[in-house]
């Protein structure tokens, strides 16, 4: 079923963010114009994963018009471009908060994003200038936690899953984590069928991994705009161990990585 927005939830929205922001959060109502006033664009920004253990890799990533069987995308979706990143892994490998936060929004199966949650990180969770927010979906339940929780960086909280995918990738689906990841100067958001938060931006989700900078940083066409040495960005990640590499970091890659 394709992900549609109730009249009321939809009006509301509208009320309270612009028809701008309307246009860049709304999977069947999004202009090219407005995502990419929102930050919706390809940076080319590259993960370097480590030499010294295997992370589940990105197939399809930030604005990417394919998805990770290669086929292309629908174009009644954020016209035709991905949303995210997505990282394939097998139906019930655990996922970690990549981040210290709060739990702010949960959904059942609607659409194609399936069974979903977004948590909230503060600026003193991440250390970067910015409200972030970081959201799993194709999740094979629903987490348990309530609306409020606080989670630690690494926590396990959801497993991969299918939800969502059946029809998009053959009548089995394919289990995969998608990743989106937002800013903000402010902690406010309206959360219905259109998550938004106040003045939001959306965010490759690799660009959480670079050194902590102004909120200028943060910007997709920055991003965009770097030098093709500076778009490769190491990822920090959490082993079977518990162990954090590097030692101290305060974002990390949402599955964690085994030893080669």
């Amino acid at each position: 079923m394709a992900p549609s927005e109730g009249g009321a939830d939809l009006d509301e929205a509208l009320a309270r963010h612009g028809p701008e922001a309307i246009g860049a959060f709304s999977p069947t109502r999004a202009t090219l114009a407005a995502m990419t006033a929102r930050g919706f664009l390809a940076t080319g920004l590259e993960p370097v994963y480590p030499k010294e253990a295997r992370c589940p890799e990105i197939r399809s990533g930030f604005a990417d018009p394919t998805r990770s069987d290669g086929s292309r995308r629908p174009l009644r979706f954020f016209q035709g471009l991905h949303g995210g990143i997505d990282i394939p892994a097998p139906e019930g490998t655990p996922i970690r908060a990549m981040a210290a936060g709060t739990v702010v929004h949960k959904h059942g199966i609607q659409g194609i994003g399936g069974i979903g949650l977004i948590l909230q990180h503060a600026p003193e969770d991440t250390g970067l200038p910015a409200w972030l927010y970081t959201e799993y979906k194709h999740l094979r339940a629903l987490p348990d936690g309530p609306i409020g929780e606080r989670v630690a960086l690494g926590q396990v909280i959801a497993e991969a899953g299918i939800s969502g995918t059946q029809g998009h990738y053959g009548e089995e689906g394919l289990s995969h984590l998608h990743l989106t990841a937002y800013w903000s100067t402010s902690p406010e958001f309206s959360a219905g069928r259109l998550f938004i938060p106040k003045d939001g931006r959306w965010l490759d989700p690799l660009a959480l991994f670079r050194p902590a900078g102004g909120a200028a940083d943060l910007e997709s066409a920055a991003l965009k705009a770097l030098p093709k040495a500076e778009k490769k960005i190491a990822i920090a990640y959490r082993g079977p161990d518990g162990q954090t590499s590097p030692h101290g970091a305060r974002l990390i890659w949402p599955f964690a990585c085994a030893g080669r």
